[in-house]
């Protein structure tokens, strides 16, 4: 019979982690070289949440199989990692961490690793970083197997996750400080400079977020949605990549394309941006994009369509965008490169991320 983890003692046990943490943080455990591997490894966020619930788990109750995923498990202590992970884990790291986990999607475990039984070598995963997670995982989660020994796990992963929260709240200290000291010439070199790093289509969101800032303000009624790529579980809370809502309807769907876009691109983006109830769709191609003449003549030919069926979609190059915005709007650099910022926050690329906390360091050496 599986194990019903109490989630109220486990919520208890992320909370006394942690101000143990913040009092005397630690700095090693049984499995400290798995962890580290887990959290720097490239695309490994379910993992991070699976081995994150796993230690809460066993932490909280040593009966716990710290492999176990599924109630279904075969094994004595199976239990539903997901569950536990949604309702418990999830919600502490976006509350007390700073959601330095990733808070995109509230049931990271829906994610296919999370799928299987329990963690094992024959489960799929892509060759590189992922492959050696899993494996990792397999071959070393099962020296955890106390809970006094789960408690020091969980406090050196927190320990780490407080130390991510606090360097990264550094950095945005100190990206504030820098916007505050900016021209509007030197905002205008500094998206400029992003768009050319392009960061796999990361900079070309994070333009476009900042840009929408300036075009559709909070204040009158509009919210703009960032929506990470390849967001598992989103699809009936979004529109497309970047979407506006007005007075909480959806407004606007914005589909950025930083490489060559087809035809297919075109039909599955409106149908998506339809049925989620937009009117409106915007293709922003990114400076890697290109639409070949067969697409191009496929916007021609069905723009009347749409608009008959009460349906707009529009395409323009962002760099036409960046123009624009800054040709007719009263930009203010402290507000724009904030919204900058956010939006980086929001896409969850660390190269991109990285790049603007770096090179607001390197204005700040300049001043």
């Amino acid at each position: 019979m599986a194990i019903n983890p109490d989630q109220m003692a486990a919520s208890q046990t992320l909370r006394r982690s942690r101000e143990r943490c913040l009092n005397t943080p630690v700095d090693t455990c049984v499995i400290k070289n798995t962890i580290d591997f887990t959290l720097k490894a490239k695309s490994s966020l379910t993992y991070r949440y699976i081995l994150a619930t796993a230690l809460t788990a066993k932490a909280t109750d040593a009966r716990i199989d710290i492999l176990s995923l599924q109630a279904s498990d075969e094994s004595l202590g199976a239990y539903d990692a997901r569950s536990l992970c949604h309702h418990v884990v999830y919600p502490f790291q976006r509350e007390f961490l700073g959601d330095v986990l990733d808070g995109a999607n509230n049931d990271p475990l829906v994610n296919k690793p999370g799928r299987y039984p329990r963690l094992d070598g024959s489960n799929a995963a892509q060759n590189g970083d992922l492959r050696k997670v899993l494996t990792l995982l397999c071959e070393n989660l099962p020296k955890v197997n106390t809970k006094e020994r789960a408690e020091q796990c969980l406090d050196y992963l927190v320990s780490r996750l407080l130390d991510t929260k606090h360097q990264r709240d550094a950095q945005r200290a100190l990206f504030v400080s820098v916007a505050s000291l900016t021209t509007i010439a030197r905002a205008r070199l500094w998206v400029d400079e992003l768009l050319d790093r392009g960061f796999g289509g990361a900079a070309l969101v994070m333009a476009t977020a900042a840009l929408y800032d300036e075009l559709f303000p909070s204040a009158d009624g509009y919210e703009i949605r960032v929506h990470p790529a390849n967001q598992s579980g989103a699809s009936s809370r979004q529109a497309s990549d970047l979407d506006v809502l007005h007075n909480g309807s959806f407004w606007l769907a914005t589909e950025l394309k930083d490489k060559p876009f087809t035809q297919a691109d075109v039909s599955h983006a409106v149908d998506t941006a339809s049925k989620a109830g937009a009117k409106r769709v915007l293709f922003v191609a990114g400076r890697q994009s290109a639409a070949d003449e067969q697409t191009a003549a496929y916007f021609a030919d069905n723009r009347q369509n749409w608009m008959n069926r009460g349906f707009y979609v529009g395409v323009m190059p962002i760099d036409a965008l960046v123009d624009f915005v800054f040709a007719t709007r009263d930009v203010a650099p402290t507000r724009f490169l904030t919204s900058l910022q956010r939006a980086a926050d929001a896409v969850k690329n660390i190269e991109a991320s990285t790049w603007i906390y770096k090179h607001a360091e390197e204005l700040k050496n300049e001043s």
